[in-house]
């Protein structure tokens, strides 16, 4: 016997969809709405209904706007020259949650994966080629997942980079032992980054 009205259920079973939202999740927080009353639901609603239909990437760097351009490329503070190559849009915010840097963004939308069929026409590679050669870019930071997927992306791009543009710098941040760490408690793959991608002393 379904205990649950239907709509409730109906919402319950929306939200468990989400990334990290389980069942118990999602009916304490459909609980948590039918609690708050019309006008946070209406709040809701109105949010929602804007997210779908106001909120694009920018046509530039495929960060999310509201405008034609994000404010990250339409800031003057910024320089054009230098990029930072992300994987998706919440890096960005990971990145300048503590200090607005001083470049711009490249958003590539997600990582190279041949295994399961994922080219570079799948994601904004070819993009981030057009803008290095119409804004002149002369550095970038590669600020990808220390994944096999992200390792293969950076790869590819350092590779292209060389060939197509030699002149612009590459580097790429670092990889390894987070501050504070004991070596004992540490997974194999980030000792391993931590070993090849080594400093001198």
């Amino acid at each position: 016997m379904k205990l649950l009205p239907r709509s409730l259920e109906s919402l319950v079973s929306e939200l468990s969809r989400w990334p990290g939202v389980g069942e118990r999740s999602a009916l304490r927080y459909s609980m948590a709405l039918l609690r708050s009353g019309k006008s946070s639901v209406d709040n809701l609603k109105k949010a929602l209904s804007e997210l779908q239909t106001e909120i694009s990437t920018c046509p530039q760097c495929f960060f999310w706007t509201q405008t034609k351009h994000c404010p990250l490329c339409e800031s003057y503070e910024r320089s054009a020259t230098q990029l930072c190559i992300v994987r998706d849009c919440p890096d960005v915010i990971a990145l300048e949650r503590f200090r607005k840097q001083g470049w711009q963004y490249h958003v590539l939308q997600g990582l190279l994966s041949p295994l399961n069929g994922v080219g570079p026409s799948d994601v904004r590679i070819n993009e981030l080629f057009t803008r290095i050669k119409e804004k002149n870019v002369t550095e970038m930071i590669i600020a990808l997942d220390a994944t096999i997927e992200g390792d293969a992306t950076a790869l590819y791009i350092r590779d292209r980079l060389s060939e197509e543009f030699p002149h612009v710098k590459v580097s790429r941040t670092a990889l390894g032992l987070p501050a504070g760490s004991s070596v004992e408690y540490l997974d194999p793959s980030t000792l391993e980054h931590a070993l090849r991608y080594r400093t001198e002393f």
